[in-house]
């Protein structure tokens, strides 16, 4: 084989493999799309199921009045969740540049769940949703969940694994 059939055989795998990671990168994307509708179908978007909320500091937080004037995250998780222990630090860096609301889901008490954040060294606003009814109120069966909502509405879902610059870039 002489070095001209080497380059072209190298050049072909070359191809060949960015043609593979191509559509590798296609199928994720269209599965992963297709997963979030079928985990996000039961959600309605057309409004916010609950407004007023408390958050672990005794403040309460308004969703619709938060959203009037930049987009809101809404993020669904809980301290059992294995993937939420990936998603969960950029949510908390996001918090630092974004409006956040975290809802956390059947993770325990009011004190256990304010010793996990203070363990972790979380410090974004978080509701403690021990019994569920909240996240039911919003039709979440999977954790992680993020939600955006503008003017009131849910203008973005997504389930599972989210990387910081997807949370990013739902939010412009």
């Amino acid at each position: 084989m002489t070095a001209t059939q080497r380059k072209l055989s190298w050049r072909q795998r070359v191809k060949r493999g960015a043609r593979d990671l191509c559509w590798l990168i296609v199928f994720v994307l269209i599965s992963s799309t297709a997963v979030d509708w079928w985990r996000s179908r039961d959600i309605d978007t057309s409004q916010v199921p609950v407004t007023s909320m408390r958050l672990l500091d005794g403040r309460q937080q308004d969703l619709v009045a938060m959203s009037q004037q930049e987009p809101v995250l809404v993020y669904v998780w809980a301290s059992w969740c294995g993937v939420c222990r990936f998603v969960t630090p950029s949510v908390d860096w996001l918090s630092g540049h974004a409006q956040v609301v975290s809802i956390a889901l059947r993770s325990g008490s009011d004190k256990h769940v304010a010793g996990y954040l203070a363990h972790h060294g979380y410090d974004f606003p978080v509701v403690n949703d021990q019994s569920g009814a909240l996240s039911n109120a919003f039709s979440v069966k999977v954790t992680p969940t993020v939600m955006v909502i503008e003017q009131g509405k849910i203008t973005s879902i997504t389930t599972g694994f989210t990387t910081p610059i997807g949370l990013w870039l739902r939010l412009l």
